[in-house]
């Protein structure tokens, strides 16, 4: 792909970086990155009108982009259900979960993984330090025995995005959805067999202020 690599250091002072110049707050990025996700899930895999999403969400920002995708693909899909086994860590997290559970009677909280037509894999981004384990690690073996499509927010839970190593138990999706820039996992020689198909859509950090920090901040891909 024709497109800089950023690695996960560079991603988040990028990130930061961009919210303060812009004057903009974290509710704000997730909205957009929540928007942009749904654009290329409904775009590879829509329409959802008689379809019943599954959501896999973790407690940080790769769950709280996973619950701001869900409420943008809720006009578009019959049912949502949303999982998540650890409370939230994030105050932004916890808006969005209570905006779902006010607004959109199509989207359901789960206590326990239910069945459904597509799955999204929301529960580690490129925060992940540690083997993910318990039930964590049971989802990801639950996603890897689906036969309909797993969708993978930013990375595939339970891989290194700087190294493409796993730290455990990987989700292996079908499509991956890159938010805002590539990171190294992406640019992999087997990026394919790691990720599945891979998407990077727009979520309005420019390309100018991406290739400085991809020159800053040099990867080995």
């Amino acid at each position: 792909m024709d497109f800089p690599v950023l690695n996960k250091e560079a991603t988040i002072l990028c990130e930061s970086d961009y919210l303060r110049i812009t004057g903009l707050d974290e509710g704000s990025l997730i909205e957009v990155t929540g928007f942009s996700c749904a654009k290329e899930i409904l775009n590879y895999y829509g329409p959802f009108c008689s379809d019943h999403v599954v959501i896999f969400a973790g407690p940080g920002k790769n769950g709280g982009d996973g619950v701001s995708t869900a409420l943008f693909l809720a006009p578009h899909t019959k049912k949502i259900t949303i999982f998540m086994p650890v409370l939230p860590s994030q105050d932004v997290l916890n808006i969005n979960i209570n905006r779902a559970k006010a607004f959109y009677p199509n989207i359901e909280f789960a206590d326990m993984p239910v069945s459904g037509d597509i799955y999204i894999d929301a529960l580690f981004g490129i925060g992940l330090t540690k083997k993910p384990e318990g039930i964590f690690e049971q989802l990801i073996n639950n996603l890897n025995k689906q036969s309909n499509p797993v969708i993978s927010i930013d990375v595939p839970s339970g891989i290194d995005a700087n190294t493409s190593t796993s730290t455990g138990n990987v989700v292996v999706p079908n499509l991956t959805v890159a938010i805002g820039c590539l990171k190294p996992v992406h640019n992999h020689a087997n990026a394919n067999a790691l990720c599945g198909e891979i998407v990077c859509p727009d979520i309005g950090l420019p390309r100018e202020f991406i290739e400085k920090y991809a020159e800053n901040h040099k990867v080995a891909c």
